[in-house]
Formats: structure tokens, C-alpha cells, sequence
């Protein structure tokens, strides 16, 4: 059990922050809380696992083969597996990822 998400990880100047919370779930999808001080970006990036973000705090740019969305606090969005993209906060932010397997059949 986490209590409060945003106490997990800390702004730090000029650079992004992450921790994995897999381990102290006890679970085997990747689940990832990052801090993104205002401007910092994770660059074309992508994973075999589709992938949910959920904005805690703040706002972030997603951006994917060109088309840019906004999610704001409390927002959701799910990137389907094996897709290329990149995410820039808009302000500091943090973020919650949670990497899940895509069952749908082929």
C-alpha cells in the first residue's frame, strides 16, 4: 500500500526524477512515478506494453507521430504498445505510469 503518491518523488533543477514502484507493489508490470520540473521532456521513447499515464500534478505535452495532447492534473491517457513518443511538462509535474500487456487479439 502507497499513501500519498507525491510525496514518493522531489523536484530536482534540470533534471527529471523517477522511482519504480513495482518492487513495493509486489506486482510484475512496470509502474513508474516520475517528477518533470517545467520543460524537462522524455524523448521518443516507447515500450512493448501500452502504456497508461495519469497526471498527479501539474501539466504535460504528449505527443505522438505529431498530433499533441494535453493532460492536465488528474488527466489519463493510455499509448497503445510499440508506439513512438515523447512527453514535455508544461509546468512541474509528475506523472504516473503503468505499463500494462495488450491481450487483444492480433
Amino acid at each position: 500500500m502507497i499513501d500519498n503518491l507525491l510525496d514518493l518523488v522531489k523536484y530536482h533543477d534540470d533534471q527529471i526524477a523517477s522511482r519504480s514502484l513495482t518492487k513495493k507493489l509486489k506486482i510484475d508490470n512496470p509502474i513508474t512515478l516520475y517528477a518533470l520540473p517545467v520543460g524537462e521532456s522524455i524523448s521518443n521513447e516507447s515500450s512493448k506494453w501500452c502504456k497508461l499515464i495519469q497526471v498527479l500534478e501539474g501539466s504535460l505535452q504528449v505527443e505522438i507521430r505529431g498530433d499533441k495532447y494535453v493532460i492536465s492534473h488528474q488527466g489519463l491517457m493510455s499509448i497503445a504498445a510499440n508506439q513512438v513518443h515523447s512527453l514535455y511538462a508544461l509546468e512541474d509535474s509528475k506523472i504516473l505510469q503503468i505499463e500494462v500487456e495488450d491481450k487483444r487479439p492480433k
